[in-house]
């Protein structure tokens, strides 16, 4: 066991808050669109997740529990989404067809990075205008 002086203790204690609050500081996207129009959702990513699957997630997107509209390989429940991945920009993007007022809220573009391992997440928030 390693033992920290007080002010050890306390700088340690402050760059660990640092650290998880910069982890938790991810821009929110906003995107406005029209009801009965169509939106396109940009969520780029790091080039290491080229190859990873990606998916638009409804709601919370709870670590096990994920409402997914739309992920990559699959179909969509709603086949008012779609799900196209440039590999070579490094942004997916997710296109949402005859929108309703109910499509309004909050979203998360969601990158799988493996067993065990938290996904990357960006937040949306799509605001339909009537």
């Amino acid at each position: 066991m390693i033992l920290l002086s007080d002010d050890k203790l306390i700088i340690f204690n402050l760059l660990l808050l640092m650290s998880v609050l910069a982890c938790e500081m991810k821009d929110i996207l906003t995107f406005t669109a029209h009801e009965r129009g169509k939106v396109e959702i940009r969520c780029p990513y790091e080039s290491k997740y080229e190859k990873y699957k990606k998916y638009l997630c409804r709601g919370k997107c709870l670590r096990l529990f994920k409402d997914k509209a739309v992920e990559s390989g699959s179909a969509p429940q709603d086949k008012r989404f779609s799900l196209t991945d440039n590999k070579t920009a490094h942004i997916f993007t997710i296109t949402i067809n005859h929108l309703r007022t109910e499509d309004q809220g909050k979203y998360w573009c969601g990158i799988e990075t493996g067993p065990g391992n938290l996904d990357d997440f960006t937040q949306i928030h799509l605001e339909i205008k009537q």
